[in-house]
């Protein structure tokens, strides 16, 4: 009988950390969906050719500085944008 409780107190364990890891997975998909989302808007292009754009710049920042995360660097093509508008 013991052994059934820490089986099924294992599978609860499991069955939690998948949803937290889920959570935390599509939620930094969807801020980085927004994230390109403000990118295509700021460049006043089509929405392919904006992520082309992105794409190449991505891949640019990546050469220049190579570690980050993708949402840092489109934050930082975003920042770029920006000021280059000013």
């Amino acid at each position: 009988m013991p052994k059934s409780y820490i089986i099924i107190a294992l599978i609860l364990v499991i069955a939690i950390a998948a949803a937290v890891v889920s959570t935390i997975f599509y939620s930094r998909k969807a801020e980085i969906e927004k994230l390109k989302q403000k990118y295509r808007r700021l460049t006043f292009l089509s929405p392919k050719a904006a992520d082309e754009t992105l794409r190449l710049q991505i891949i640019k920042l990546r050469n220049k500085r190579p570690g980050r995360s993708e949402k840092w660097y489109i934050e930082k093509a975003i920042y770029d944008l920006e000021r280059n508008r000013r």
